[in-house]
């Protein structure tokens, strides 16, 4: 079926109508909602000044800055924000839920069901220390959000830590705390080893092929807590370009892994 234009209002009854009825298809799915913590892995509330339309009406948040409630959320699980409103529809509270929305062409914008009044305004994934990431708000145009997109596949996230002090010519290997405590949500190690003199830095990755005469520096993980940076016994580190203590070179490179929240 063809598209049908609703006519530019001039006066008079039929012409209000009209115009009502343009101000209601435009604001269809409108969406102009705020988090408070945005950027950080606190929990977020609803902003002041959100707006947004639900099932047909258009809802302002003019007080301060409004709770999620826990709803059906838990660790490790991705959720989304979800505004629900009262039984004679003027007011809406929000709650976070952990079952994920449908969209629905007809209300421009993910909902419960085709049938309901529950909107879903955006998401996040709650880590198991209870920080939250990759928050999301969903935007006229964007179909998908990041959580539903990936089937609630968890975030990498990315850290940088410290070797420290490492005489690499009198020991063959370095303890780094990583710090999550657990090393099952690593899904790879990087690093990068400097030279005394901090004018040569060499690259390195996890794990090693024991026949590979080749390789000079790797990391494993140990324990819960630990990951064990190596370098071959013999090879180009095991000398005197990498023996100072932290009197000269207090921190001999940096560890990157890359784990899930």
């Amino acid at each position: 079926m063809a598209c049908t234009i609703v006519s530019t209002p001039a006066t008079g009854a039929a012409d209000w109508t009209g115009w009502i009825t343009q101000q209601g298809l435009t604001d269809r799915g409108f969406m102009r909602v705020s988090l408070t913590n945005f950027a950080t892995t606190a929990a977020s509330l609803i902003g002041t000044g959100s707006v947004f339309e639900l099932a047909g009406s258009i809802y302002s948040c003019t007080e301060t800055a409004i709770s999620l409630a826990a709803g059906t959320a838990s660790a490790d699980v991705a959720v989304y924000y979800v505004a629900i409103p009262s039984a004679g529809g003027t007011t809406c509270t929000f709650t976070m839920d952990s079952v994920a929305p449908t969209w629905v062409d007809a209300k421009q914008g993910y909902y419960a069901s085709a049938a309901s009044t529950t909107r879903y305004l955006g998401g996040t994934y709650i880590a198991t220390a209870g920080s939250y990431f990759a928050k999301f708000i969903y935007t006229p145009d964007m179909v998908f959000g990041y959580l539903l997109q990936n089937a609630g596949t968890r975030p990498v996230l990315k850290k940088i830590l410290n070797i420290d002090e490492w005489n690499m010519d009198a020991t063959d290997n370095i303890a780094v705390q990583h710090g999550l405590g657990s090393f099952k949500k690593i899904r790879s190690i990087t690093g990068i080893i400097r030279d005394d003199a901090d004018t040569a830095y060499t690259p390195f990755y996890e794990g090693r092929i024991e026949s590979d005469s080749t390789t000079q520096v790797w990391a494993g993980i140990t324990d819960a807590t630990t990951i064990l940076v190596y370098r071959k016994t013999g090879g180009v580190f095991d000398g005197v370009l990498y023996n100072a203590t932290a009197s000269t070179v207090a921190n001999r490179g940096w560890v990157t892994i890359q784990y899930e929240a």
